[in-house]
């Protein structure tokens, strides 16, 4: 999978299904609440400029200043960001996140 990639048709793409929803609701206290979720976000799809920003202007949306999201938000990733390939049966058992950041 790459953003050069072209999109696949065929039945695996049918139907073809939503990578993000919304939903606005009123809580129990009246007050109303938006809530964003996204099937996307592996570690290496946020080397995607694009993903970055959906889940930016996500969160402007989220708490009711979507008026405010700009033309186009600086997603630009702070300090190193490399992530590992993900996959079935790659991790390594008893490795705590303390070993990886190596604090």
């Amino acid at each position: 999978m790459s953003p050069t990639d072209k999109p696949v048709s065929g039945p695996q793409n049918e139907p073809m299904m939503p990578v993000a929803w919304v939903k606005t609701y009123t809580g129990k206290s009246g007050k109303p609440a938006r809530v964003f979720t996204t099937t996307v976000g592996a570690s290496r799809g946020l080397q995607c400029e694009g993903t970055r920003r959906l889940l930016v202007n996500a969160c402007y949306w989220a708490v009711g200043i979507e008026d405010k999201i700009p033309e186009k938000s600086d997603v630009t990733i702070v300090g190193d960001y490399t992530p590992l390939r993900f996959g079935f049966g790659a991790h390594k058992k008893g490795v705590r996140p303390s070993d990886l950041t190596g604090e």
